[in-house]
């Protein structure tokens, strides 16, 4: 293309002019010059091959003075070279276009789209991925949060782009939670929502008493949330009422009577109807044996729906007023109950008579119940007995035996006093052999002579006085 538009020059025209000429000697004639060179005779053409060289420099000279200059020959020609080199920038421009983006990725916008695709894109592209994670509360776990090449983008294949991918909500974050009881079911699921506490389930059950959609309770899995302190990760679940539970009245009731107790529980629970037991004493009808029920056979029940049945207790001992009958009479008179008789001091009850008894009187006893039943009588006011003569050591026993094991609170004091009776022995009482009041102190002299003489001591050397005083007829020695 150069070598052309040289030629265009001044200094060369001339020879182009030349040029042209010479080609259009060596083009063929037209066909009418063709015929008359043809009828020309030999000797002719051998008279212009002599003269060609003198006739080719007239033309010149007679081609240089009819040549016109064409006044747009410069426009055209200036034309001619912008066309050429804007073609030329155009198809750089194409072939540089094609190479950028055969090694250029465009960047999809991958925020709010799963990892997978981004990391298909990053494949298909030979694009490295540098990804890190972060909680989230706008974005599902493994969702791209964010980007460090804007979308639209175009970045070289072979290098590094860096996403961000959530987590989910913290776990760990404290919720305040709201007093559920002041919010209907919709504000409660609305409330999980916005909050993303996925660990806080909302669950709906029959109530007999709560109308629908209302609170019923909160409970926590872990016994040791507080619920001020309540985090994300916590099981936690809210519980909302269904309203009543209607049934159809589908159930067919069988005739129970004088069938067990245990055929009557399964059928309830198989069924679950709310079965309730009553227990009678009978005598025609064995123990945990139906002896009736509140709804007839064949009936139509509904599940959920109560029922009672009445289960023998079979026969039964009816505890008697033990106040009208004696000590003997108690403990001989009853050989169906196991009669335990007391007596006890009492201030305002006369001897012999009933203070009480454990059982109360008319009650009904089966073999199911335990018929152990304690009767306790009246020994009166208490007696104060005649301890002289007695060892100090004895008056523990004495006193628990005699009065406080029944009732009265008996004590006494001792005070030791100069005495012929040996040492230790009770040798006066403040008061003795009379009636004194349930709480009652008497003062108990001891004598404290260590020299006298010891009592007396059988002599066990013989044995035949030891047989002899087993017959009766020991010696008045």
């Amino acid at each position: 293309m150069s070598d052309f538009l040289s030629k265009f020059n001044k200094k060369n025209y001339d020879d182009l002019i030349d040029e042209q000429e010479e080609k259009k000697d060596d083009k063929p004639e037209e066909p009418q010059k063709q015929k008359a060179v043809e009828t020309a005779s030999a000797p002719a053409s051998e008279s212009a091959t002599a003269s060609s060289t003198s006739s080719r420099l007239s033309r010149r000279d007679d081609a240089a003075e009819e040549v016109e200059i064409d006044p747009g020959y410069q426009k055209r020609r200036k034309r001619m070279i912008g066309l050429i080199i804007l073609g030329s920038l155009l198809i750089f421009t194409l072939m540089a276009f094609v190479y950028y983006q055969a090694v250029h990725a465009e960047v999809d916008d991958f925020v709010g789209n799963p990892v997978s695709d981004a990391r298909a894109w990053a494949k298909e592209n030979d694009i490295t991925i540098e990804l890190s994670e972060e909680y989230s509360m706008e974005y599902e776990v493994n969702q791209i949060t964010s980007q460090n090449v804007a979308a639209g983008k175009k970045l070289r294949k072979g290098k590094d782009i860096q996403l961000v991918s959530s987590l989910g909500p913290d776990p760990e974050a404290v919720l305040p939670l709201p007093d559920f009881s002041e919010m209907n079911q919709m504000e409660a699921q609305n409330w999980i929502e916005e909050n993303k506490a996925e660990n806080l389930q909302l669950v709906e059950e029959y109530s007999d008493d709560v109308d629908e959609g209302e609170f019923l309770q909160l409970t926590f899995r872990e016994s040791d949330v507080d619920e001020s302190e309540y985090q994300r990760k916590d099981n936690a679940a809210v519980y909302y009422s269904k309203g009543q539970e209607v049934f159809e009245k589908n159930i067919t009731i069988p005739d129970f009577t004088g069938k067990p107790k245990s055929e009557v529980e399964q059928w309830a629970e198989t069924n679950e109807i709310e079965m309730s037991y009553k227990e009678k004493d009978s005598n025609s009808v064995e123990a945990e044996m139906i002896i009736s029920q509140s709804e007839e056979p064949e009936e139509k029940i509904a599940k959920r729906d109560k029922m009672e049945v009445v289960v023998s207790l079979g026969k039964a001992t009816e505890v008697p007023n033990f106040g009208e009958m004696t000590v003997e009479e108690a403990t001989t008179n009853y050989p169906d109950l196991a009669v335990l008789v007391k007596q006890r001091f009492h201030a305002d009850v006369p001897y012999g008579s009933l203070i009480s008894q454990s059982v109360e009187a008319g009650t009904k006893l089966t073999e199911n119940d335990n018929k152990e039943i304690t009767v306790t009588y009246s020994e009166g006011r208490p007696y104060l007995g005649d301890f002289r003569g007695q060892l100090e050591g004895d008056l523990p026993r004495l006193f628990y035996d005699e009065y406080q094991s029944k009732g009265a609170d008996i004590k006494y004091t001792v005070k030791y006093v100069n005495a012929p009776e040996v040492k230790g022995t009770v040798v006066d009482m403040s008061k003795f052999n009379e009636f004194v009041s349930m709480t009652y102190t008497v003062e108990i002299k001891v004598s404290n002579n260590a020299s006298a003489a010891p009592n007396p001591q059988i002599d066990f050397d013989n044995e035949d006085d030891l047989f002899d005083d087993d017959l009766g007829n020991v010696d008045d020695d």
